[in-house]
């Protein structure tokens, strides 16, 4: 954990307890009233019509099952965990009077649910003082808000009961963070009931928290610039975990393979050591951030190198050949593109495109399986290649002696297959798979050229 003297604890807590702001059972955690925050890194609330049918579902059977029970109100239902942290109050005056404010870093869909259901039974205002900003929030909670009220009168006779039971049965594993910073380390996405944050998340959250601290009227721009690059899951998860993440591991000599690199430690970790220095220096794919505006500049820069690259002919055609060694091999081509844009945006795009394709497709034309240390080793010897120049015809010759190295290699492979005809046929989908990643291949066989 970051910090000194800090320890994250828990207790268990009821919803009338969350909603009345003053927990009696916490062990003397929450030491005077508070009220709950959605801070501004949350992802939008986006629950949908059929999240919130589940939840109903599943309060009105433990309902039904405990309503022939004695001590009905002993039946407690624990609707999963709830982190929070305590907000910041170091500018706050008269702090031991001022009502403490906790910010949600995983929960807050089961909360703002739950805020809905309690307006509707009882016109309670819990969560009243929360500002949801998206847009997206802003719709789900109407939506929902008014399936609740549909819901409830269908069963107007269930209202009185659902009140009673939602306020004296439901309960949570409340765990406090003493700062933002023990908040991300202890977070838990594993949670059956919430929808749960991404470690693009928690570096959003990271970097808006520097904001906050540095830039604060910036804040809400990046937040929102943030939140629409990652409306497309996939292509953000690809672009920290597969890409940005493993590159900069690797440039850094971190002998570790794509599946072991943490996004979150990599962008994050970093600064939690005072020996981490800042460099003013442009290092490209390996620039350091010295506050949130350097890392989401950084972010929309790469992003916009990834949306260039998709673009491309000759990307779109590694699209159709799809099998797992493959994919590998075309993370590492567009980790090198990303870095050739950087250093030479104003380059031979198309020449050095297909030019490196052709190097970074080396491994897999005639190895029917390669371990995952060659595979991360090959991609050392590789980028390192592409990122270490300072010219155009240097990354040239760095591409076409890798490439001739590589050759090399295959040829003497293909000889030593061809002096053992009765070798174990490859099976169907491995022999197409390579078949076309050679044909692929083979089209990137580029004369030297003048750039």
């Amino acid at each position: 954990m970051s910090g000194k003297n800090t320890k994250v604890k828990s207790c268990v807590v009821s919803l009338k307890e969350l909603v009345r702001g003053d927990i009696i059972n916490g062990s003397n955690i929450f030491d005077k009233a508070f009220s709950l925050n959605i801070p501004d890194y949350q992802r939008p609330y986006a629950w949908e019509k059929k999240h919130v049918k589940t939840l109903l579902k599943d309060i009105s059977e433990q309902i039904d099952k405990n309503q022939n029970k004695q001590d009905v109100e002993k039946q407690k239902y624990l609707l999963g965990s709830l982190i929070l942290h305590t907000e910041n109050t170091e500018n706050t005056e008269n702090t031991e009077n001022t009502e403490k404010k906790f910010n949600i870093v995983d929960g807050q869909q089961r909360l703002t649910t739950l805020a809905l259901i309690l307006r509707v039974l009882c016109k309670c205002n819990f969560l009243n003082n929360v500002e949801y900003s998206h847009n997206e929030s802003k719709y789900h909670i109407k939506e929902n808000y008014e399936y609740i009220k549909a819901y409830f009168e269908s069963y107007s006779d269930e209202k009185r009961k659902f009140l009673k039971f939602l306020l004296k049965n439901i309960e949570f594993i409340c765990v406090l963070a003493p700062s933002v910073d023990d908040a991300f380390l202890f977070f838990d996405s594993a949670n059956s009931k919430g929808k749960g944050l991404k470690s693009y998340d928690l570096i959003k959250a990271f970097h808006l928290h520097s904001l906050e601290k540095n830039q604060g009227s910036m804040l809400g721009y990046y937040a929102r610039k943030f939140e629409n690059l990652a409306k497309d899951e996939r292509k953000i998860t690809i672009l920290f975990d597969e890409l940005l993440a493993p590159a900069r591991a690797w440039l850094k000599h971190k002998s570790i393979n794509a599946n072991d690199i943490k996004a979150y430690e990599e962008f994050c970790k970093e600064f939690f050591s005072d020996k981490f220095l800042y460099s003013k220096e442009n290092l490209g794919i390996l620039s350091s951030f010295a506050n949130g505006v350097d890392f989401f500049e950084y972010l929309f820069k790469y992003n916009e190198f990834f949306d260039k690259l998709s673009n491309n002919a000759l990307y779109q055609e590694l699209d159709e050949i799809y099998y797992t060694g493959f994919i590998y091999n075309k993370y590492i081509y567009a980790i090198a593109v990303m870095i050739y844009f950087s250093k030479f945006p104003n380059g031979n795009s198309d020449y050095f495109l297909a030019l490196i394709a052709r190097a970074a497709f080396s491994l897999r034309v005639y190895r029917p399986s390669i371990y995952r240390a060659t595979q991360r080793d090959y991609a050392l010897e590789f980028l390192e290649k592409v990122y270490f120049v300072s010219f155009e015809e240097e990354l040239e010759q760095n591409l076409l002696d890798f490439i001739a190295i590589k050759n090399e290699e295959e040829r003497k492979i293909k000889i030593k297959e061809n002096q053992n005809p009765n070798q174990k046929k490859r099976d169907g989908g491995k022999e197409w798979y390579l078949e076309k990643t050679k044909e692929f291949y083979e089209k990137q066989h580029i004369q030297k050229h003048i750039v």
